[in-house]
Order: C-alpha cells, then structure tokens, then sequence
C-alpha cells in the first residue's frame, strides 16, 4: 500500500473541523470547558489508539490532508513500563520525536494505561535497589529511577512538549462546542477521559501497585462516583441533546484476551458502567487495551463499544478461535490487523471509520445515530 492511497483517503472536505483520538493535567473531580470557535458543522474525530512504538499510525496522521484540531491516547502511552522520571528521555523517544509531524502540533489528551503504572517492570531493578518500589514522597525519587505515571502529569513533564495533557487518577471532562441544531439549542461533544486502572481489582498485589501515587494510592470508589456525577451534570444540565464519548483504557465489552482468557477479569472489572453509559445516553465507549479493532454493537444494549487498540503491536489470529454464533450477535466488525477509527460527528449522526493498514480505503464503516432513548 502506497502513501498515495492514504493521502486520498484523507482528503476530506476543507469545511469540516478534526481531532484524533490516540492510543498534562491532573484529573480533578471538576468540568474543564475548553472553548474554540465551532466555525463549522462537522467533526472529525480519528481513533488511532496504540502501544509502544506507534510510528506507523504516526506516519499514517501525518498524511492526513489537514490537520487535526487534538489527538487522544487511551493509555500505556510508554513502554513497557512508563516513566521512570519528568526528565525520562523516553518522553521525547516515544512521543515528541515520533509524533513530529506539522500536522500533528496540536494538543494530545491521554488516559493512564496499566503499563503506564509500571506494569511489566523487570522485578530484579526493584530487588536490586535500582528503582524504588515504594517512595513516600516525589522528593524521595530525586536522582533515582521511581516509576510512576504522576510523572506524565507533572508541569516539568507538560514543558518539555507543551502539546502533553494527561489525566491520572479521576475523570476529566473536556467540552467541545459544535454548531447549534435546527432547533437552536447549543450543542456540545463531551468527553470523559477515565483513568481505569484502579477499578481493575487483579493489580492489587502487582509489584508495581506500590509504586509511586500508583495504584495502592487511588480511590476506585471516588473514581466511579466521579464519572456518575459528570456524566449526570454533562445531561442534565442543559446538554441532554449534546453528544457523550466516554474515553478510558480498559474494554468494557471486548472479545480479546483481556475479557476472555480465564485469568482475565477486566470486563468484570468494568461492567458498572454499562448502566451508567445507557442512562446517560453515552453513544460510544472507547478504549484500548486490547491489541486489535473491534465494534462491538448489542441489540439488547444501545451503546457502542468501540476497541482500537492496533496503534502497533497486534495479536495475529486474535479472534481465531471465537465462536461463530457467538461473534455473530454482536461483534460488527473485529480485525487483529494494525490501524486505527477515524470518526465525523456531524449534526444527529456521528460516521466510524476503521481503517487497517491492508487497505487503502475504510475496511469497516459504521453510522450512529445520536442516543434519544
């Protein structure tokens, strides 16, 4: 596949606004309301939320005709086991350098991942007395490695790349005004960004979960309370016929190895927030995790689940052994084939594009109506 292909693809209409979503700011228990000028009436949100090393999805942004208005990742931002420091030079490996495109300066607005929070550490730099595995204090980590994702939210971190926003530890809500209805009401596309680590119960006796304000340090029940008491104030007040993204790490539905190898509870984890997602008129919930791209549509369930976690590093034969009946009642699309979602919020319907990289054109597309149940 030539760069040709995807230049053509992206030569979308000079009328319609865009951001990207991927794959630094402190979570607060508050609304952040970033105002922009809504000039025009379409949306553009791409999904390319990755692992690792993400130069291809990089390079494929990069192509993109016109540039994105911001870029989300939806965590383990930096392998295989964040950031040791503010000053880690992995900062600029992974994200500046790689992302460096002029298209592409524009605000990155990033979730915790597990890996984020330390996961697949090499144990023998915590017996060794190389990294410190319980520090008290970020003072304490002065001059030593200290894993930790509070560094991807610390003011030193966001001035080495001022494009770096991140949430830790809480929900963020991030408003972005879209032009009025044919009714007149102002409308808006609100997006929680969760940090969803600390809900998943299996990273409790983790080496890495007393690491830095990591996981032994949250508060999952103030996290769950947060994300009712935002998505409640995002409906009620006054945005009832507003869009609502929520934006986390860790799969609510999936069909990857996450929610369906039997040491893996991830799922059960997170399936609090299916209620909350359908009482709140939530249209997608998105995440990454899961090495792959999934749609996940069920009758009996009007959200959508939207998996893209293919940003690098898949899992060829992922979905091999899945059972057919079983795919066929609610899985629209699945691929363990790098790539990335790109999407058009666009008055009552919002268009999701899946794209993989053995194709030149959408490999899956998928028309959602606004929620009104």
């Amino acid at each position: 596949m030539g760069t040709q292909a995807f230049r053509t693809d992206f030569a979308l209409d000079e009328e319609e606004d865009r951001f990207f979503i991927s794959g630094v700011e402190k979570a607060e228990r508050s609304r952040h309301t970033y105002e922009h000028q809504a000039r025009k009436k379409k949306v553009i949100v791409g999904v390319a939320i990755g692992v690792g090393s993400v130069a291809l999805v990089a390079l494929i942004l990069g192509l993109a005709c016109m540039p994105p208005q911001f870029v989300i990742s939806t965590g383990d931002n930096f392998y295989p086991s964040g950031l040791n420091s503010a000053e880690d030079p992995q900062f600029s490996v992974s994200f500046s350098r790689v992302y460096s495109g002029p298209g592409l300066q524009v605000p990155w607005y990033a979730v915790m991942g597990n890996h984020d929070y330390g996961d697949n550490v090499d144990v023998n730099l915590l017996s060794e007395g190389t990294c410190l595995q319980a520090p008290a204090s970020p003072a304490e980590c002065a001059g030593k490695c200290c894993i930790s994702p509070w560094w991807q939210i610390t003011p030193e971190l966001a001035a080495r790349d001022t494009r770096w926003n991140a949430t830790m530890g809480g929900v963020v809500t991030r408003r972005f005004p879209l032009q009025a209805g044919e009714d007149g009401r102002n409308r808006s596309l609100d997006i929680l960004f969760m940090d969803t680590v600390p809900l998943i119960y299996q990273y409790q006796d983790r080496p890495w979960s007393s690491f830095l304000y990591g996981f032994k340090s949250q508060d999952a029940d103030a996290i769950r309370a947060s994300l009712q008491r935002q998505l409640n104030e995002s409906y009620a007040g006054g945005n009832g016929s507003s869009w609502r993204l929520v934006v986390g790490h860790h799969p609510v539905r999936s069909y990857g190895r996450h929610c369906t190898q039997p040491d893996s509870n991830e799922c059960e984890d997170m399936a609090f927030m299916r209620p909350l997602l359908q009482r709140f008129r939530v249209a997608a919930y998105v995440n990454g995790h899961d090495h792959d791209q999934q749609l996940i549509k069920s009758p009996s369930d009007p959200v959508h689940y939207i998996v893209s976690g293919a940003g690098s590093d898949t899992r060829p034969g992922e979905f091999d052994g899945l059972d057919p009946e079983l795919r066929s009642q609610d899985a629209l699309f699945l691929s363990d084939t790098q790539g990335f979602v790109a999407v058009v919020v666009s008055g009552n319907s919002m268009r999701v594009h899946y794209y993989t990289t053995d194709m030149s054109g959408p490999a899956y597309t998928r028309v959602i109506m606004q929620p009104s149940w």
